[in-house]
């Protein structure tokens, strides 16, 4: 009891510091929970057993090389991210049309867990190049493509 009352002073201090420092890591925490996880958490659960493969990039740019000068694929996450620079005799419906060639080169599997997104644009100066760049999406539980307003 003598220890108490002599060293009153540094037994609040020490219990002060132990309160500030909980609280410390309690917003800590709050703040910066899941830094060992990655940034999707656990939205990409499953995408090994449909993961999109080189061979399945290959087919969407070959099936689109007629009408393309150049076809880029890649993945983000859910999504399949298609850009698409037509030739420039190429119109705008007909751009629609040919980004139904993705879905077409795609397993069941893999157009019920992905998303697509196609970016089209024209290169060229023609008299509808000012219909372009337009972008379509395509939900994974949706048939087809959605369209940007046309201008």
């Amino acid at each position: 009891m003598k220890f108490i009352k002599k060293h009153k002073s540094l037994i609040i201090a020490l219990v002060i510091f132990i309160l500030v420092f909980v609280l410390f890591l309690l917003v800590y925490r709050s703040f910066f929970s899941d830094e060992e996880t990655a940034i999707y958490g656990g939205r990409l659960e499953g995408i090994e057993e449909v993961e999109l493969t080189k061979s399945d990039s290959s087919k969407i740019e070959e099936a689109l090389k007629g009408s393309c000068k150049s076809v880029k694929v890649r993945t983000q996450g859910r999504i399949i991210e298609v850009s698409m620079s037509i030739n420039d005799d190429v119109n705008r419906d007909t751009a629609k049309a040919e980004a139904n060639k993705i879905i077409e080169q795609l397993s069941k599997d893999k157009k019920d867990y992905y998303d697509i997104q196609v970016f089209v644009s024209k290169e060229g100066k023609t008299e509808d190049a000012a219909q372009f760049p337009i972008i379509g999406y395509k939900h994974h539980v949706s048939e087809g493509f959605t369209w940007t307003k046309d201008r």
